[in-house]
């Protein structure tokens, strides 16, 4: 048994190991010597590692403006940012059925894709795992389940949530520019389908955001590296004088004053959007391919489950418009909480509300334009914040990560699986 959670926690937890092997696997069906599978199952490897290590900085950085929101607005948020300290004491209490939950889950997903109607592999470990988290703390905390009971039907719910959420996201996928030969496998799959739906009804698609006219002398900003860059500085430089340049020197900066930190704030942005976008296009390079290769013998006509930043590339106004959106609503969300003395303080997470927020302007643009842009990614932004209202309490333990990570389908899913779990409790 230590040996199998030794492996799945340090091996199969690991992107890097899923998308080496679907390469290799891929590439040894379309009988490629070695010389080619090896460096292809590098430059996959590297691209990914790019994609995530870049994501996760990219989080990373946005982490001080929740210390900085939260002295501007009078909410505690010293315990929301720090993901090792949250990781550690999340996983306390359910580490070992999160583990196996995760391990069991993905065969499941792997023998629905092998002989269903449902060709989908979901090829975000990272995502899949922490929503395994999620599945084990509400079975845990809101059921008498037994060990082994508990593992299987969290199982069976993982499984049947990463295949589920990677077809109905490939039916809205179809009007996305640049997602060709793959679907998304990504927590913000409810919040995909709500935006698209609203864009549909209430948006323009003929009024693109990407082709949002500019000066001549502002066309730079059509680039994401550059936008980016600057629509941070200004984000933390606007919330620093609002927070005070002295208490941020305190306690945010490490010494640096209000314009110094905000520049090096922006710039560090700026250059991790970068890496992704670089690593994007190396993954994919190599990664859709080689899948074909294991879906022609394997699992015919399969379609990979990837991670949201290999769409960012083609979107750029979409992704600022969505994080900003989002954060707006998500901050009137909470203070709507704080007006009727909620119990629970609930702050918006600004990790899932960027990426989160960022996927479904580009859903909500992709059908309906500017206008499907702006209501997906505000309507995200509430539920995203209503929803981790929602789940924090039926989650015990696991609330420390989920202040920090939950995403749309944490938000949404959660609270369902776990007021059901406690209505039909008796039977569990």
């Amino acid at each position: 048994m230590n040996f199998l959670l030794y492996l799945i926690n340090n091996v199969l937890s690991q992107p890097i190991f899923i998308i080496g092997l679907v390469v290799i696997l891929g590439m040894l069906a379309e009988k490629k010597s070695w010389d080619k599978i090896l460096p292809s199952t590098i430059k996959a490897i590297i691209g990914f590692t790019m994609i995530n290590i870049g994501g996760q900085t990219l989080g990373g950085a946005l982490l001080p403006l929740q210390l900085m929101i939260s002295k501007i607005f009078g909410v505690d948020a010293q315990n929301m940012t720090d993901i090792g300290a949250a990781q550690a004491e999340s996983l306390a209490s359910i580490g070992t059925e999160m583990a196996l939950i995760f391990a069991v889950g993905f065969l499941i997903n792997i023998l629905l894709a092998r002989l269903t109607p449902l060709k989908f592999v979901h090829l975000s470990p990272h995502v899949s795992f922490f929503f395994a988290g999620m599945i084990a703390a509400l079975l845990k905390f809101n059921t008498q389940l037994d060990f082994i009971p508990l593992v299987l039907l969290g199982a069976v719910i993982l499984g049947l949530y990463m295949t589920l959420s990677c077809a109905y996201v490939n039916v809205f996928i179809k009007p996305v520019k640049g997602a060709d030969g793959f679907t998304l496998a990504h927590s913000s799959s409810t919040g995909l389908v709500v935006a698209s739906i609203l864009g549909k009804i209430f948006g323009n698609k003929n009024s693109d955001l990407e082709n949002l006219k500019l000066s001549k002398k502002l066309n730079f900003l059509r680039e994401m590296t550059i936008a980016l860059t600057l629509v941070m500085t200004l984000l933390f430089f606007c919330l620093g004088l609002f927070a005070g340049n002295d208490w941020m020197m305190e306690e945010v900066s490490g010494g640096k004053d209000i314009v110094v930190f905000s520049i090096t704030k922006g710039v560090e942005f700026g250059m991790w959007i970068t890496v992704i976008i670089t690593g994007v296009r190396m993954m994919l390079a190599e990664i859709i391919p080689a899948f074909h290769g294991i879906a022609g013998k394997f699992i015919p006509n399969a379609k990979p489950g990837l991670d949201i930043p290999l769409l960012f590339p083609n979107y750029p106004t979409s992704v600022i418009v969505g994080f900003l959106c989002s954060l707006v609503s998500g901050l009137i969300g909470m203070l709507i909480l704080g007006a009727v003395n909620y119990p629970v303080i609930v702050f918006p997470a600004l990790i899932p509300t960027f990426f989160t927020g960022a996927i479904t302007a580009i859903f909500g643009n992709a059908h309906g334009g500017t206008r499907g842009a702006i209501i997906g990614s505000l309507t995200n932004g509430f539920l995203l914040i209503f929803g981790q209202a929602l789940l924090l309490p039926l989650v015990a333990s696991y609330a420390p990560i989920m202040r920090i990570l939950s995403e749309t389908d944490y938000c949404v899913y959660g609270p369902i699986l776990g007021f059901f779990l406690k209505a039909v409790g008796g039977g569990f």
